[in-house]
């Protein structure tokens, strides 16, 4: 008689462990697959491919906001350490602007292409131009 409770014992012992070795590679592969598609979400260039426009839109109207110079000219009582603050910080400011401008519009013409190619691909694959599906 104890034998058979020590058989089920370790019966349900092993079960048990396998049981949790389950739940074990389950949680792995879920939190390899949260890593992942958080990795994912956070990478700025498949952003960019998910959302194409949405981000080139972004990208002109900072554009603006950041190059709309509301500032109408000053006296010039300023010392000439604040007037050289000044032209680094428009300086900076412009070449900002000019590398998001460019940033954004590679991104554009890449995604454009990208398009284009899978469009004509598919045109240029069939026999006799038209697509098949």
């Amino acid at each position: 008689m104890t034998k058979d409770k020590v058989d089920k014992l370790e019966e349900k012992k092993r079960a048990l462990e396998a049981e949790l070795n389950s739940i074990q590679h389950e949680l792995d592969d879920s939190i390899d697959q949260v890593r992942s598609d958080v990795s994912e979400k956070l990478d700025p260039k498949s952003f960019i491919r998910e959302h194409p426009l949405p981000v080139v839109g972004g990208a002109v109207v900072l554009g603006f906001l950041l190059g709309h110079n509301d500032e109408r000219p000053r006296k010039r009582a300023r010392s000439s350490s604040s007037s050289s603050d000044g032209k680094f910080t428009s300086t900076l400011l412009y070449e900002l602007k000019r590398l998001a401008t460019k940033k954004a519009l590679s991104f554009a013409t890449d995604f454009m292409e990208q398009k284009f190619h899978e469009k004509t691909g598919r045109h240029f694959e069939s026999p006799n131009g038209t697509v098949e599906e």
